[in-house]
C-alpha cells in the first residue's frame, strides 16, 4: 500500500502531469464558481445515515442484552431504525413559498411508528415535530398548549391517509448549507421481512430546483463536489482508495466457534452491532452476548477459565485495573442525566431545566437522599431519583464523576408511588420508569432515549452531553470502556477485539454515544485518551 501511494506521487513530479493537474483544478474551480454565483439553484439533498433492523429475533427469541423499544405502551419487537440527513445543498435559503409540493419520505414494506427531528434549531424542530396522539388520561406536556381547555399540539407533520409507510413534512425554512436529521422508527407491515432494510424513496418539488438523493451525506452542493472529484482523481486518488479500504469490515476468523461477551449494559447495544457484523464476516462463529452489569461480567470471566470470554466494564479514571487480567481500552461511553419532562418549570428562554440544567452539587443532594432546595424554581416538584443497582458501571461512573464520590444510600426497588431514591437493574428499566413516572430523574447512556417521548436530557453545569464538550473536558459524565480478557488472549478472543477496534467498526458505531480511541487522541483530558491510540 505504501509503495503504491509513493509511486503515485512520484509520477506527479513529471512537469506535464503537474501542468495538467493545475489546468484541470483551475477549470473546475471556475465552473464551480459560475454554478455557485450565477445559477442560483435551489436543491434539497438527502441521504441515509443508518438503515437497519432493531431487535431482530433469532429462532423466534429476542437477542440478549438489547433494548425493549416501546411506543405509547406498545412494544416494537420486529422493526427498523432509519436515520436520514436532509440538507440545503443549493445556493439559496429555502423558504416555504419555494415548495411546489411538500417533501415526503416513503419506506416501502414498513409502517411508520414515529419519528423525531434531530440536529435542528428550535424553530425548525418545532415546525417539523410530528403529531402525536395524546392519551385521554395523559398529563399536559411542555409542548402542548392549552386553549379553551383543549390541548393542541403545535406540530403539523402527519402521515397521509392510507399511507402508513409515508411521512410528509410541511413547508419549512432552511438556510443555505444547513441540515437536519430524521430519526424514524418503523415496524414490519406484515407483507415483507423485517430483517430486510426498507427501500426509501423521496417525493417533493421545489420551484426552480429539485430534491435529490445522494450516495453519502450531502455535505456540499454538487458544484463543489465536481472540484473535489477532479482534484481527488488527480492528486489524492490513492489516499481515497487507502481510506476506503481501511473502512471495510474485514474480520479474521478463528477455529474456535463460540465467544461469550458479557458485562456492561451500557455498552451491550454497541457490542450487539459488532457481534452481528463479525458473525456476518465469520458465519461459523457464534458470539453470545450477555448484558448483566460490569461486575457480573468480571465474575463470569474469572469463573469460565476455559471458555473464550470477554468482560465489558465501564471504568472511571483512577480505578485500579483488575489483577490477573489483560485490560483493553476501546473508547469512552458518554452518559446523561435524564428526567421526565413534567419535572421542569417553564420559566422562559434560558431559564428552564432543559436549558440551564442542574449543578453537580444539586444532583448530589437529589441522589444521595439529602433533599434539594429548589431556590431558583426550575423544578416543578420534588424529584424521584432513580439509580442503578450496585455493581453497575453506569452507577459507578455517576457517583465518581458527578456526585463527587458520594454514593447513594440503600435504595428500594422502584415501584408506582415511589418517593425519594429508588433503584432499577438495567438502563432500559430506568428509562421506562422515568418515561412513565411524573417528576422522575435518573441517568443513562446519552444515545438511549430517542423513543421515550417523555424523557429529556438535563445539562450538567449548563453543559449538554455533546462529543465536543466531552473532548474539551467541559462535560464530566463519561466512563472508559475496558474489555477484559485472560492474560495473553489469542485466537477468537483477540480476533474479535481487533475487529472491534478497527476503523470500519468505529465508523459503524459513530454517533451512538461512544467515542472510539482514535477520536480521543486530541482530547484535552489526558486520562480519557487510550494508551497507544
Amino acid at each position: 500500500m505504501v509503495e503504491t501511494i509513493a509511486d503515485f506521487f512520484d509520477g506527479l513530479s513529471n512537469g506535464q502531469l503537474w501542468a495538467g493537474a493545475l489546468v484541470c483544478a483551475l477549470s473546475a474551480s471556475l465552473v464551480a464558481f459560475w454554478l455557485d454565483r450565477y445559477q442560483g439553484w435551489r436543491r434539497i439533498s438527502w441521504s441515509e445515515v443508518y438503515n437497519g433492523p432493531i431487535n431482530k429475533h433469532i429462532n423466534h427469541q429476542p437477542p440478549p442484552g438489547m433494548w425493549e423499544i416501546h411506543w405509547q405502551g406498545r412494544q416494537i419487537s420486529e422493526g427498523s431504525l432509519v436515520m436520514l440527513e436532509v440538507r440545503n445543498s443549493g445556493v439559496q435559503t429555502l423558504e416555504p413559498e419555494h415548495f411546489a409540493a411538500p417533501l415526503a419520505f416513503t419506506f416501502t414494506g414498513k409502517r411508520v411508528v414515529h419519528f423525531k427531528v434531530r440536529d435542528a434549531d428550535e424553530p425548525l424542530e418545532a415546525t417539523l415535530r410530528p403529531q402525536v396522539r395524546v392519551p385521554a388520561d395523559a398529563e399536559p406536556a411542555d409542548d402542548i398548549r392549552s386553549g379553551s381547555g383543549v390541548g393542541v399540539r403545535q406540530a403539523t407533520v402527519r402521515a397521509p391517509s392510507g399511507q402508513a409507510d409515508t411521512i410528509v413534512l410541511p413547508a419549512f425554512t432552511l438556510n443555505r448549507r444547513d441540515w437536519f436529521r430524521l430519526l424514524v422508527l418503523l415496524e414490519d407491515d406484515g407483507a415483507g421481512s423485517s430483517a430486510k432494510p426498507p427501500k426509501i424513496t423521496a417525493d417533493g418539488k421545489l420551484k426552480g430546483g429539485r430534491v435529490k438523493r445522494t450516495a453519502g451525506r450531502a455535505r456540499r452542493r454538487w458544484a463543489t463536489a465536481i472540484v473535489v472529484t477532479l482534484v481527488a482523481a488527480l492528486s489524492l486518488g490513492s489516499g481515497v482508495y487507502a481510506n476506503n479500504e481501511s473502512l471495510k469490515l474485514d474480520a479474521t476468523c478463528s477455529q474456535a466457534r463460540r465467544l461469550t461477551v458479557t458485562g456492561s449494559t451500557a455498552f451491550s447495544p454497541l457490542a450487539h452491532q459488532v457481534k452481528e457484523a463479525y458473525e456476518e464476516q465469520c458465519p461459523e462463529t457464534d458470539v453470545v452476548l450477555e448484558a448483566n452489569g460490569s461486575s457480573k461480567g468480571l465474575e463470569e470471566l474469572r469463573s469460565n477459565t476455559a471458555a473464550e470470554t470477554i468482560a465489558m466494564v465501564d471504568t472511571v479514571a483512577g480505578q485500579e485495573p483488575e489483577k490477573g487480567l489483560d485490560a483493553h481500552n476501546v473508547g469512552v461511553i458518554v452518559f446523561a442525566v435524564v428526567a421526565n419532562q413534567s419535572l421542569a418549570q417553564d420559566l422562559g428562554t434560558g431559564q428552564s431545566l432543559w436549558d440551564r440544567g442542574l449543578t453537580q452539587e444539586q444532583l448530589e443532594q437529589i441522589f444521595t437522599g439529602g433533599g434539594f432546595h429548589n431556590e431558583d424554581g426550575r423544578l416543578a416538584e420534588t424529584p424521584v431519583a432513580v439509580v442503578r443497582d450496585y455493581g453497575s458501571g453506569t452507577r459507578d461512573a455517576f457517583e465518581a464523576r458527578v456526585t463527587g464520590g458520594k454514593g447513594t444510600t440503600s435504595a428500594p426497588a422502584c415501584a408506582d408511588g415511589s418517593t425519594g431514591v429508588c433503584s432499577v437493574s438495567s438502563t432500559m428499566e430506568l428509562l421506562d420508569y422515568v418515561n412513565r413516572t411524573k417528576n422522575a430523574i435518573g441517568y443513562a447512556e446519552a444515545d438511549a432515549l430517542p423513543f421515550f417521548p417523555n424523557v429529556r436530557t438535563v445539562p450538567l453545569n449548563s453543559t449538554p452531553p455533546t462529543k465536543e464538550n466531552v473532548l474539551d473536558g467541559d462535560y464530566p459524565f463519561w466512563a472508559s470502556e475496558i474489555l477484559y480478557t485472560r492474560e495473553g488472549a489469542s485466537g477468537l478472543t483477540l480476533n474479535f477485539l481487533d475487529f472491534l477496534r478497527s476503523r470500519g467498526v468505529s465508523k459503524l458505531l459513530e454517533g451512538r454515544g461512544f467515542l472510539p480511541c482514535r477520536e480521543l487522541r486530541d482530547s484535552k483530558v489526558a486520562e480519557m485518551r487510550c494508551d497507544g491510540a
